[in-house]
């Protein structure tokens, strides 16, 4: 037996459908708007900001540009922000100081050349030290173990309730001797 539809079912579908269509298109419509204004923004401060991060002074050892104060780096954020505004993208004015300053400019050296070099060298020493420390220990633990008591690997302390070796023995005198001698200074 099938199923009939009345035609009120079949109206209210439809509804639906052209309704969630239409919000969907109404919803990339004004997601492309938005993205298209926020394209033809003016360069704001944190753009400026993102920029300097990633540049260092070129006069200074190890100093990045947004906390430098030299007379360069003030002439160096004011072209950042002039190129910003000129419609220059962050890459394009990064670029535009590394050639101009070379590629030590940049606050992040890429893993590559020499640079590739210093980290397999700080790699290298971190896993031979760990690898030294690992062996130091591990023979300080071999090293800890109890020997087997066959005689053949000298003295042994002797068990509770063993009677006196020579050894012990005049440890036992020595100990009773300080003893008394604290009991005589007491009285």
């Amino acid at each position: 037996m099938s199923a009939t539809i009345s035609p009120g079912t079949r109206l209210a579908t439809r509804v639906i459908l052209v309704a969630t269509a239409a919000t969907i298109a109404l919803m990339a419509f004004a997601l492309f708007e938005a993205s298209r204004a926020q394209a033809q923004l003016p360069a704001t401060e944190e753009q400026a900001l993102a920029v300097e991060r990633q540049l260092l002074c070129p006069v200074c050892t190890n100093e990045r540009l947004d906390v430098c104060s030299t007379a360069i780096c003030r002439d160096m954020k004011r072209i950042i922000r002039e190129r910003l505004e000129a419609g220059s993208s962050p890459d394009d004015i990064i670029l535009y100081f590394e050639t101009r300053y070379g590629p030590k400019v940049r606050a992040q050296l890429e893993p590559k050349g020499f640079n590739l070099w210093l980290y397999g060298w700080i790699g290298a020493s971190t896993a031979v030290i760990a690898a030294v420390g690992s062996w130091f220990l591990l023979n300080l633990r071999r090293s800890a173990r109890p020997s087997p008591a066959n005689g053949a690997d000298g003295p042994t302390a002797p068990s509770p309730g063993a009677p006196n070796t020579p050894d012990t023995q005049s440890d036992d005198e020595w100990l009773d001797a300080q003893i008394a001698d604290d009991d005589d200074r007491q009285r």
